[in-house]
C-alpha cells in the first residue's frame, strides 16, 4: 500500500475510534509531543483501588502511580529476591526470629500526592485498610496468610458471617499483632512462620501505600476518622464503591488526573516526586501519559505505524501484522521496535463453573459443568495445537504443568500428559455425561444472562478486543459442535440439539461477571504477583483462591497440601505440589491453554530502561518514569497534544 493511502486510512480510523476524544488530526496524522506518551489498549481497569483491584490493567496503572516498600529491579529480567530494591523502604529488611520478623527502616521526607507525609503509621494504616475491606476477589490474601493474626481475619472474611469478621478484625487491630510501629520510620512485620517469599509479596499492590488523609477526606459519612480506615467492613468495591475505586493518591512518579472509562486514562508527572536520586538523567522526561481504549486491533496497529501512538497492545493472534518470521524481529524495523524476550510466568486458562450460574437478573441455575464427564469432554474437544498456531503464533507455549509455570519450583508435566485434543475421547465423555440425569436437568435449565430461558445452551464468554480469547472460545464451540454432530454421539435426550454461543463483554464487566459467577465458563489469564508456586496454587487450587473461589473448586486434599507446602522445605514442597497437580488433573476444574511469552511493540523513538521486560511485569510492563522519547532523525509530521 502506498504511504499516502495508509495515512488517509489512519486519519479515519483514529477519528472514528476515539469516541469521546477529539484528536487534532484534521490536517493529517502527527506524532504526540515529545513529553507525551500515548498507549492504545483494550478495556478498562476494574478499580483504581490497589487494595481491591486484581487484574493486569489496574496493576499497570498502579506500577506508575502507587509505590510499595520494595520493587523488582529496574532495567533487569531478574526475579530473584536478592535483587529486589528498596522503594519506600530505606534498606533491606532486618530478618530475625528464624525468618519470622521483618524489621524495615522507611525512607524519610517522602510525601503523597496530596502532601501527606509518609511514615510507619501510614504503612500500618494501609495494611489495616486492605484487611478491613478484605475484598474476597482481591489480593490481600497473600499478606493475611503470612502475618500473625491475619489467617483468622481471612477465615472470618470467607465465613460469610459479617459479625464474626468485624469482631475478628477489631480484635486483631487491638492486639497489635502482625504489623508493629517501632518508631516514626520503622515498622515490623511479625509472621507466623518463615515464608521465603514474604519480601517479594511486599512488592505487590496489596501493600501499595495510599494517603490516609486523602482517603479519609473523601470517605463516606461515618468512616472519616483514622481508626475507621475510610472503608466499611468487607466493603464490596462493585456493589458499594468507595471513593478510591475511581481515584488515586500515592507517592509514585505519576498522578491520575482523569479517567473516562472506555475512552482514556490521563496520568501526569508528579513534579514533587521524591526519587530524583539514583534515577537516570532522563527520568521524568515523559510528563503526560494517555492510556487510550481502542478495541479495533487493526486501528491500533495502523495508528502505531503512522506514529499517532507511541505503543499499542498487539494480541498474539495478530503477531504477524508486526512480526517478521524470517528475521525474528519487527516487520518495520526503522519505525517500530518489537520486543520478544523469553517466557514470562503468566498463564492463560479457562475455568469451569462447578456450582451455580448467577444471572444479572439475580436468578440462579445449576451449571452443566458440575458434571466431571462434560468437563473432560470439553478438555478433549479443544484443539490445543490449532489454538497455539492461530492465537499464540510462537509467543507462548502449552501450559502443560497446569497451574505451575515453567521456571518455578514444582513444574511437572506428568499429570497433564494425557489431556490432549481427541474427538473420539470427547464423544465418549459426552456419552458418559448424558447418562447422568442431573446433567440433563442442568442442561435443560440453562438461562441467558438476563434470566430468560435458554435450555440446552452452553454459553462461552470472552473480553471484547481480546482476539486470543475469542479464538479460544470459537475453538471450543467448533470442538463441541464436532462432538454433537458425531455419528457415535448420544443425542437422544436432545431432539432439538444443543446450542453453543460465544459472546464478548467489556473487560471490567467481564471481570464482574466472573466475580459473581455469571458465566458457566470463563477465559482469562493469571499474571504472577511474586515468583513462587504459592502464588499459583493459591489462586487455582485452594478453595478460597481467586479462581478456585470463583468456580467453587473445593478439593479438601488440595487445600491441606497447599497449607503444608507454604512452610515445607524444598523437597517436601516439590512432593506436595506433585500431589496437587495430579489431583487437579483428575478433577478437570480448568482447561489450560498457554504460558505467555513477551510480545510488545513501540515506536523506535521511545527509549529507556523502563521498557525492560521482566517475567513478573505482566503484558504491559512499562515504567514511564524511566522512559524518554527522541524524535531526532524522524520525519513524522508536527507534534500534537493528544486530547482537547
Amino acid at each position: 500500500m502506498e504511504r499516502n493511502q495508509l495515512i488517509a486510512i489512519v486519519v479515519i480510523i483514529v477519528v472514528v475510534a476515539g469516541a469521546g476524544v477529539a484528536f487534532l488530526l484534521m490536517t493529517g496524522p502527527s506524532r504526540p509531543l515529545e513529553d507525551t506518551f500515548v498507549f492504545e489498549t483494550i478495556g478498562n481497569p476494574q478499580f483504581m483501588d490497589p487494595h481491591a483491584d486484581y487484574e493486569n490493567y489496574g496493576g499497570f496503572v498502579f506500577y506508575n502511580v502507587y509505590e510499595t516498600l520494595y520493587s523488582p529491579p529496574f532495567g533487569s529480567e531478574s526475579t530473584q529476591t536478592a535483587d529486589l530494591r528498596p522503594n519506600l523502604a530505606a534498606s533491606a529488611p532486618v530478618i530475625a526470629d528464624s525468618g519470622k520478623n521483618y524489621t524495615i527502616a522507611l525512607r524519610q521526607n517522602v510525601v503523597f500526592h496530596d502532601g501527606t507525609p509518609f511514615n510507619a503509621s501510614v504503612v500500618q494504616w494501609n495494611i489495616y485498610r486492605a484487611a478491613k475491606m478484605f475484598y474476597l476477589d482481591g489480593p490481600f490474601w497473600m499478606i493475611a496468610e503470612c502475618v500473625v493474626g491475619g489467617q483468622a481475619v481471612e477465615d472470618a472474611a470467607f465465613s460469610g458471617n459479617a459479625t464474626l469478621f468485624q469482631e475478628t478484625f477489631d480484635a486483631w487491630v487491638e492486639s497489635g499483632e502482625g504489623i508493629e510501629v517501632i518508631d516514626e520510620f520503622t515498622v515490623r512485620f511479625v509472621l507466623t512462620d518463615s515464608f521465603g517469599y514474604f519480601m517479594p509479596i511486599l512488592t505487590y499492590t496489596a501493600s501499595a501505600m495510599m494517603s490516609p488523609t486523602f482517603v479519609l477526606a473523601h470517605a463516606d459519612e461515618g468512616f472519616t476518622t483514622w481508626d475507621t480506615f475510610g472503608v466499611d467492613y468487607l466493603q464490596d468495591p462493585i456493589s458499594d464503591p468507595n471513593y478510591m475505586v475511581t481515584h488515586t493518591c500515592g507517592t509514585g512518579p505519576y498522578m491520575l488526573t482523569e479517567w473516562i472509562p472506555d475512552s482514556y486514562i490521563h496520568l501526569e508527572l508528579n513534579t514533587d516526586y521524591w526519587r530524583t536520586f539514583s534515577a537516570p538523567t532522563y527520568a521524568g522526561s515523559i510528563k503526560h501519559i494517555y492510556l487510550r481504549t481502542n478495541e479495533d486491533v487493526t486501528g491500533r496497529i495502523l495508528n502505531l505505524r503512522a506514529g499517532t501512538s507511541d505503543a499499542v497492545l498487539v494480541p498474539r493472534t495478530n503477531a504477524q501484522d508486526v512480526y517478521n518470521n524470517v528475521t525474528a524481529a519487527s516487520l518495520y524495523p526503522e519505525t517500530i521496535y518489537l520486543s520478544k524476550a523469553g517466557y514470562g510466568y503468566g498463564l492463560t486458562f479457562m475455568g469451569f463453573n462447578l456450582a451455580q450460574v448467577n444471572t444479572t437478573a439475580g436468578t440462579f441455575y445449576n451449571s452443566p459443568f458440575q458434571n466431571l464427564a462434560i468437563r473432560k469432554c470439553v478438555s478433549y474437544a479443544f484443539d490445543y495445537n490449532a489454538f497455539l498456531a492461530a492465537a499464540v503464533q510462537g509467543f507462548g507455549f502449552r501450559a502443560d504443568s497446569g497451574p505451575i509455570p515453567l521456571g518455578l519450583l514444582g513444574y511437572n508435566t506428568t499429570a497433564f500428559t494425557d489431556i490432549q485434543y481427541n474427538i473420539t475421547r470427547a464423544v465418549e465423555m459426552w456419552n458418559e455425561a448424558v447418562l447422568d440425569p442431573t446433567f440433563l436437568a442442568n442442561m435443560a435449565g440453562t438461562l441467558t444472562s438476563t434470566g430468560t430461558a435458554a435450555p440446552n445452551t452452553i454459553q462461552l464468554f470472552y473480553n471484547s478486543g481480546n482476539t486470543e480469547r475469542e479464538q479460544g472460545c470459537l475453538l471450543i464451540k467448533d470442538g463441541l459442535e464436532d462432538v454433537l454432530a458425531h455419528d457415535d454421539a448420544n443425542m437422544t435426550a436432545f431432539p432439538d440439539g444443543v446450542t453453543v454461543t460465544v459472546q464478548a463483554l467489556e473487560w471490567s464487566n467481564y471481570l464482574a461477571y466472573t466475580r459473581y459467577r455469571q458465566v458457566m465458563l470463563f477465559f482469562v489469564g493469571w499474571g504472577p504477583d511474586y515468583p513462587d508456586p504459592d502464588n499459583f496454587i493459591f489462586p487455582f487450587g485452594y478453595s478460597r483462591g481467586t479462581n478456585g473461589y470463583r468456580i467453587r473448586y473445593n478439593n479438601t486434599n488440595v487445600d491441606a497440601w497447599y497449607m503444608q507446602a507454604k512452610t515445607a522445605n524444598v523437597t517436601e514442597r516439590t512432593k506436595l505440589y506433585s500431589w496437587i497437580l495430579q489431583a487437579m488433573a483428575d478433577d478437570y476444574p480448568y482447561l489450560w491453554t498457554y504460558q505467555q511469552g513477551e510480545l510488545r511493540v513501540w515506536r523506535t523513538w521511545v527509549h529507556g530502561d523502563g521498557l525492560k521486560w521482566n517475567p513478573l511485569s505482566g503484558v504491559y510492563s512499562f515504567y514511564f518514569y524511566h522512559m524518554y522519547k527522541d524524535y531526532a532523525g524522524y520525519d513524522a509530521g508536527e507534534a500534537y497534544s493528544p486530547y482537547v
